[in-house]
């Protein structure tokens, strides 16, 4: 009768084991995915840029117009005003603060830039070599993005100079 008692503790162990040995890969695998995307970008912006042409008004057997993620070039300045800025929105052919950064989104949209904690202007650039801010706030800055301190702050970016509503 002692013979299956052993038996089953050193089965017993064999589990505990291979379940201790699961736990602790599983905590450095963790632990080695969250220092890649730390690596990747902890703190900017990121988002999608989406292009809106056309009738977008709902009804009955109407096409909607176009929607789709499209490539361009973001240009991200120190936050700027539209008195800081030549043209009429939302379309501007200039802006007069410092450009911070540009980085170019991918064929979907998508875009990532990192960035020092502080307040921000993020425009398009069109084809037309036109710049594109679609949002203003109170104090009429222009397409205004704070970012803070160990955040990724998502930004989406909706193209809608062309589209009717």
């Amino acid at each position: 009768m002692a013979l299956p008692n052993l038996t089953l503790i050193l089965i017993q162990m064999k589990f505990y084991n291979a379940f201790l040995c699961a736990v602790v890969l599983t905590v450095i695998y963790s632990c080695s995915m969250q220092k890649k995307q730390q690596a990747a970008g902890t703190q900017g912006i990121k988002g999608n840029i989406t292009l809106s042409e056309g009738n977008m008004m709902p009804g009955p057997d109407k096409k909607e117009g176009l929607k789709k993620g499209v490539q361009r070039t973001v240009y991200i300045y120190s936050v700027a005003t539209a008195s800081q800025a030549v043209g009429e929105a939302p379309l501007y052919q200039s802006v007069k603060t410092k450009l911070v950064a540009k980085v170019e989104s991918d064929s979907t949209g998508f875009y990532q830039c990192d960035l020092k904690p502080g307040r921000y202007s993020v425009l398009t650039k069109e084809k037309s070599g036109q710049f594109f801010s679609g949002l203003s706030n109170d104090n009429a800055e222009l397409s205004p993005v704070e970012v803070l301190e160990n955040a990724m702050i998502v930004y989406d970016i909706l193209i809608n100079y062309n589209a009717v509503y």
